[in-house]
This record gives C-alpha cells, sequence and structure tokens, in this order.
C-alpha cells in the first residue's frame, strides 16, 4: 500500500496572515485542499494522515466532511519539528502499515506539485530506498563561512533543490528515525537529509519549477495568480 504524510503545523508567520497560510482561501478552497485532493484522487494512494495542531482539527474535519475519497484520513497531531511532526505521522502509518509499503511526506504548502511526482517517487522506490523530486538549481552559487565575504565557490552543475512529495520505503524510513536523538531530529531540516544522514539510497527525479513553497506573500500572490488563470 502506499500512504501520504501532508504536514501542516506551521504558523507561517512571515506571511502576516490572520491564520496559518496552509489554510487561507484560495478562489475559495484552502491552499492545503489542493493537495489532499490530488493525492486522494491520485489512484495511488491508499491513506492520508494530515499532520497539524490540534486547534485546526475541526476545521480540516468541517472541509472534508462532504468529500468522498477512495483513500482513509487520518490525523496526527504536530510536533515541536518539521521532523517530529513526520515521525507522528509516520507512527500513525505504523498501526496498519505492512512490508513493502511506500510512504510520500509533503508539505501543504507545496499546492502546485505536479501529479508526476507521485507515480514517479513509488515506481523509483521499488528499486531505491527513497525518491526525492528535484530541479537544477540555475544560479551560480557560493557558500561564506562568515556571511561577509566568500569562502568557497560551489559547482552548479552539480546542485539542486529539494521539492516535495518525498517518497521512501515506509520501513526502511520508519527505522531510520531510531537511530537519530530527540534532539538530533529537531536539527533535521528534510526527510532526505534524514534519509541521506541514514544511508538510504535516494533516487533523484524532475521536479518543477511551479512546485515552490508558499513562503512569502509574494509567493501567494503568485499562486493565486496561477490558480485564477486555470479557472478562468
Amino acid at each position: 500500500m502506499n500512504h501520504c504524510i501532508i504536514l501542516a503545523g506551521g504558523i507561517g508567520s512571515r506571511m502576516n496572515l490572520d491564520i496559518p497560510k496552509q489554510y487561507y482561501r484560495v478562489n475559495g478552497i484552502p491552499i492545503i485542499m489542493y493537495s489532499i485532493n490530488k493525492f486522494a484522487h491520485s489512484g495511488l494512494i491508499d491513506s492520508i494522515v494530515i499532520v497539524l495542531a490540534n486547534e485546526w482539527r475541526g476545521f480540516m474535519e468541517e472541509c472534508l466532511s462532504g468529500e468522498q475519497y477512495p483513500c482513509k484520513i487520518h490525523y496526527a497531531e504536530a510536533g515541536k519539528s518539521r521532523q517530529h511532526s513526520v515521525w507522528n505521522g509516520l507512527n500513525i502509518i505504523k498501526r496498519y502499515a505492512m512490508d513493502g509499503d511506500i510512504v510520500l511526506v509533503h508539505d501543504a504548502v507545496r499546492p502546485y506539485f505536479p501529479i508526476s511526482n507521485i507515480s514517479e517517487g513509488i515506481d523509483a522506490c521499488k528499486e531505491y530506498d527513497a525518491a526525492l523530486p528535484v530541479i537544477p538549481v540555475k544560479d551560480a552559487t557560493y557558500q561564506s563561512s562568515n556571511g561577509v565575504i566568500i569562502s568557497s565557490i560551489l559547482p552548479r552543475h552539480e546542485l539542486y533543490s529539494g521539492q516535495s512529495p518525498e517518497c521512501f520505503a515506509f520501513q526502511k524510513f520508519y527505522q531510520a528515525h531510531g537511530r537519530f536523538s530527540d534532539e538530533e531530529l529537531s536539527t533535521i531540516r528534510g526527510c532526505a537529509e534524514l534519509a541521506f544522514r541514514a544511508n538510504l539510497s535516494i533516487k533523484l527525479i524532475p521536479g518543477c519549477e511551479q512546485n515552490f513553497k508558499l513562503t512569502t506573500i509574494e509567493d501567494m500572490k503568485a499562486f493565486e495568480l496561477s490558480v485564477n488563470k486555470t479557472f478562468s
């Protein structure tokens, strides 16, 4: 079976919105619902775990009350860090997961990901331990150890920006979390980082320029423009 964890525990402080950005409505639809609908209607996902702050569970249940999805929906409480939230979602899936299962982890504020990333990630995890959608870095990239002067120039042709959904062989990914302390989990910024540090093999699959994370108000405006063009 294939499972999906959607991370929706952030507060989006840089947006200066009245609510967390994943619940902000674009074209009348909460941003998180764009991702949920893609996964749920892909025909490839058996269960979805939404990881969120408890005070927003009622909101999500109301949003989903009229939906008829072919997959099951579960909830998990957001953790103190991104990776703790992932861990909480994994522990929900652990209750019904079987050998050979695959799990995808996705940020709720990446609503414009291509559906092909779902199938490509699942296919890659039949041969590798994990799959990560990436796009090549286009600009010259520099490293500075003190933030004042350049300390090294990085080889651009070897650099990629990671996106989500990240995809993993469930059992290996679950077990990999046990190799890290609670403190170490707090310092990990992405699931692929944890998988890499746990020596799991990670296949790079093509990402998409439009699959940007809604971080700033400019990002939100760009997404709103894209949605309005799609539905106009």
